[in-house]
């Protein structure tokens, strides 16, 4: 079985609290494996602009502001690669990334 990144209850609340009323556990699989790819995407993108920046063990918050502005755009010209030793661990890094991205649904209010 696989090691869950967010817990699906917490996924099923987070949708009830969007409007749904009954939910599928395929759906609630299905947004959790969605949210797993988004945040992973984004704090790759946002260990790019920590690295470029000259903090190669730290990700801020503005680092991942910036990788959330440039999504589906081109990586700047002449940013390093990322690097493969990782002292946040990622864990930390997709709750950080799930927590900006829920309020940024919420300050949308935008029913997923």
């Amino acid at each position: 079985m696989k090691d869950r990144v967010f817990s699906l209850y917490d996924i099923e609340d987070f949708l009830k609290e969007a409007g749904a009323e009954r939910i599928h556990e395929k759906a609630v699989i299905s947004l959790e494996e969605e949210l797993e790819n988004t945040v992973k995407e984004l704090t790759a993108e946002a260990e790019v602009y920590a690295n470029h920046a000259g903090r190669s063990k730290l990700i801020k918050q503005c680092d991942i502001a910036m990788a959330k502005g440039m999504k589906g755009q081109a990586r700047l010209v002449g940013m390093r690669k990322v690097s493969k030793k990782r002292k946040v661990s990622e864990k930390q890094q997709t709750k950080a990334v799930l927590q900006a991205l829920i309020q940024r649904q919420a300050e949308q209010s935008t029913p997923l």
